[in-house]
């Protein structure tokens, strides 16, 4: 069935980290360059895709224990009932966001542009069994990566 992004998940804005920021917290606070510090309390702690919403907005990140994201993020309250999470990732891995860009000097998105994207989802059987082929060829890669770093050391 096709589905319009908003039916899939509500985009969400990142937060200022300033209040939540601590040294010694264990909730990674994210941007979209990746970790940027460390808080003691989520902002949200469900499975969600996070879309960069200015400056590095072609690499959509998975995001499976608590966060904090910043807003140059978004992050996404998945639908759960349509969609499984990690398989919303996938899909959204698939496109060029670049091609979606609305800023001048700094890559932007809106979350206008994003709602209104439209996706083929199958029923969710289907989708766990893309999710888990898919999941395996990750582990892969990363288990391939570790074993070249160590190479390299």
């Amino acid at each position: 069935m096709i589905y319009r992004l908003d039916q899939l998940a509500t985009i969400k804005y990142g937060k200022n980290q300033k209040n939540v920021e601590d040294p010694n917290g264990s909730i990674p606070i994210l941007g979209t360059g990746g970790i940027m510090g460390y808080a003691n309390k989520p902002l949200y702690d469900k499975p969600s895709v996070l879309i960069g919403r200015k400056g590095t907005i072609d690499k959509v990140k998975y995001a499976d224990k608590p966060f904090w994201t910043v807003d140059t993020l978004f992050y996404t309250q998945i639908n759960e009932e349509l969609v499984i999470p990690k398989f919303l990732f996938y899909k959204l891995s698939l496109i060029n966001f670049m091609n979606y860009n609305e800023g001048t000097t700094i890559p932007s998105l809106r979350t206008e542009t994003l709602n209104r994207m439209e996706f083929e989802i199958p029923d969710k059987d289907v989708q766990a069994k893309i999710v888990n082929v898919l999941d395996s060829i990750d582990q892969k890669i990363e288990c391939n990566n570790r074993i070249n770093d160590n190479l390299a050391a």
